[in-house]
């Protein structure tokens, strides 16, 4: 769960997108070509990041490494109300240590027919450094798993397709559209599930995030004050889920990657799975004014308690 919390999460730190708009029932979303898949509304914006990361051998202190790869956000406009945006994120082998290699995609356009949400991913469960160490070693000599997620959300439930291929070599976030073309043409029956949105809740976690981020930023123009806490309730593949802002705070003249920023909006998020114990925590630092209004410049994330992860804005990334 934590590699799609992770992916999801730095997706969606976009703005502009609204998942309340009345839409009719979902559709068992087809396998949709190459083209389809990464996206048909026209990209308006984009922003850069830069990755680091931390792992922790020991509980007593952490050990870094800066620029192991990047991230790519996209904004996306439509006709209409059509609003939409995609994230690509990873690591890239050639910077990161012991070559490790992982990344995901999501992609959520939002239109009068409803949501429509593409992950991509690589599989990624491991607990440990141990098998972190493992993974990477097996990977090396081939039998790669890749899963693609399609969905389509309405008003009331999500249908979602779930393909997933083993390939014999490995592809980086760099081969986004080579490895697409794989997942598009496997032949393994996908597996089928629809999940009943939440009632009052967002077609998905980009959603959810998105209006976090916005209500946060319009707050704090409105009352002076950062804005306290609020849950959204959203669905995501096969379970509903609670997002909730647990806390936020005003910075000010504060550096990040280098960049002093006159005033920033810090939140504190919590990911909760309902009817399950498990929960997830992430950090997001956005603009309050100007062009970064409601932009992220630095996100931190812990999906495990040995390894962290830090974005920070940075438009020199390469893609």
């Amino acid at each position: 769960m934590a590699g799609v919390v992770a992916a999801a999460c730095l997706t969606a730190l976009a703005a502009g997108v609204d998942g309340n708009g009345p839409a009719p029932r979902a559709e068992l979303p087809a396998l949709q070509a190459q083209p389809q898949v990464l996206g048909t509304l026209p990209v308006v914006a984009e922003h850069r990041y830069r990755i680091a990361a931390k792992i922790r051998p020991l509980l007593l202190f952490w050990i870094g490494k800066d620029d192991v790869g990047g991230a790519r956000i996209r904004w996306r406009k439509g006709d209409g109300d059509a609003r939409g945006y995609d994230a690509l994120i990873g690591s890239d082998p050639a910077r990161a240590p012991r070559k490790i290699n992982r990344w995901g995609f999501i992609l959520e356009e939002t239109g009068p027919a409803g949501a429509r949400i593409v992950g991509i991913m690589k599989k990624s469960d491991e607990e440990t450094l141990d098998e972190a160490k493992s993974r990477v070693a097996a990977e090396a000599k081939g039998a790669v798993v890749f899963k693609m997620i399609q969905s389509a959300v309405s008003q009331t439930e999500a249908v979602s397709r779930v393909t997933v291929s083993t390939v014999p070599r490995d592809y980086s976030y760099r081969e986004l559209d080579a490895i697409v073309d794989v997942l598009t043409k496997e032949t393994a029956p996908p597996k089928i599930q629809k999940t009943p949105v939440p009632p009052g809740g967002r077609t998905g976690l980009l959603s959810a995030v998105t209006e976090l981020l916005r209500d946060g930023v319009e707050t704090v123009k409105r009352t002076g004050k950062a804005p306290g806490r609020k849950g959204l309730g959203y669905v995501y593949y096969a379970k509903q889920y609670d997002l909730t802002r647990v806390s936020a705070n005003v910075e000010r003249n504060v550096t990040y990657g280098g960049v002093v920023y006159p005033t920033l909006l810090k939140s504190e998020f919590e990911v909760r799975a309902r009817t399950e114990s498990w929960s997830e925590s992430f950090t997001i630092v956005c603009g309050l004014d100007g062009a970064l209004a409601e932009i992220p410049v630095f996100l931190t994330y812990q999906p495990r308690w040995w390894f962290k992860v830090e974005m920070v804005l940075d438009e020199r990334q390469v893609f």
